[in-house]
């Protein structure tokens, strides 16, 4: 019989993580029928035993499917499972990440009762080290704050879906829950866009497809921290994606190119924030205003001059000195 749902899960030694992420699919409505759901573990170039463990565990379960590679990274793993994968739905799970109980269930049936959906998603609770919340995804994004309140139900399609996708990547990996013939047939993950190509792959989805978004956080994940070095990468790999996508989402919504740009010269700004260079963060900041007018723009600016003069008095006294 073929499963409703594969779970696809890279894994990089996340040992101390991996069996709290599968028992969370375990805990999913689905998975009281085991014929309805297969699990699909890729172990990309562990060295904690993690493969180890993930062949004992597959010789107890006969729905979970497991694959070795070598540190080919987790946009090519993903595209490797989904080849092996049969449901008719793919779940993405990271490792270190665990779903909240009836999520599966939750979109399954928003995207059955809403047949024009192909991709569907959650909120995506944050927590801290201590496994402490600290916030949700849509906390900090003006758009779907307006949207979740716009929508009495739960669950609903979301207007201009790739406008509103392009305009800030606020969708985490593993609240998604595509269509498996959807996602062969746009190719699955590029793997040439480093750090970014989840964000890039829903583009793609939500110019094909309506998407689906469930207000409720229905998944939790721990706070990485982002090395200098890799932020910058970051905020490039964000540069590649909008240049690639912003002429198509353009003609469906100008103001979402707007919100894009302003969002990544301000990502620019709090990076050079962490550098203690107020003064280009200014610069990033005000253009950023200029792209997107509003009030959190602005606090962002005060906070750069209050930085610059503080900076400035310092070093006036240590000159004085």
């Amino acid at each position: 019989m073929k499963p409703i749902v594969s779970v696809i899960i890279p894994s990089k030694n996340c040992l101390s993580t991996l069996p709290r992420a599968i028992e969370s699919v375990w805990q999913q409505d689905i998975s009281k029928n085991k014929s309805k759901i297969e699990i699909v573990i890729i172990d990309d170039g562990s060295t904690d035993n993690s493969w180890k463990w993930i062949c004992q565990l597959c010789q107890k379960h006969s729905n979970i499917i497991a694959l070795k590679l070598e540190s080919e990274g987790a946009s090519t793993a993903r595209n490797h499972a989904a080849r092996l994968a049969s449901g008719t739905y793919i779940a993405f799970l990271d490792a270190d990440t665990f779903w909240y109980e009836h999520k599966l269930q939750q979109q399954i049936t928003f995207m059955e009762n809403n047949p024009q959906v192909g991709i569907s998603f959650t909120n995506c609770e944050l927590m801290n080290d201590k496994r402490e919340v600290t916030h949700d995804r849509f906390t900090n994004s003006d758009y779907f704050q307006h949207q979740a309140l716009q929508h009495d139900q739960d669950a609903f399609v979301l207007p201009k879906g790739a406008a509103a996708i392009f305009s800030e990547n606020i969708i985490g990996t593993s609240t998604v829950l595509v269509r498996r013939d959807l996602y062969l047939a746009l190719d699955g993950f590029d793997h040439n866009i480093n750090l970014v190509s989840d964000w890039d792959l829903w583009l793609k989805f939500a110019l094909h497809t309506a998407v689906g978004c469930i207000k409720k956080p229905l998944t939790a994940s721990v706070c990485k921290k982002k090395g200098m070095s890799n932020q910058m990468k970051l905020l490039k790999a964000m540069e590649q994606v909008i240049k690639r996508y912003e002429n198509k989402i353009k003609v469906i919504d100008p103001y979402a190119v707007h919100s894009a740009h302003a969002h990544l010269l301000a990502s620019y700004a709090k990076y050079y924030r962490q550098q203690s260079c107020p003064t280009q963060a200014l610069a990033c900041d005000f253009k950023a205003l200029c792209e997107q007018p509003t009030p959190r723009r602005f606090r962002n600016i005060l906070t750069d001059l209050k930085l610059s003069f503080h900076m400035t008095k310092d070093n006036n006294t240590v000159s004085h000195s």
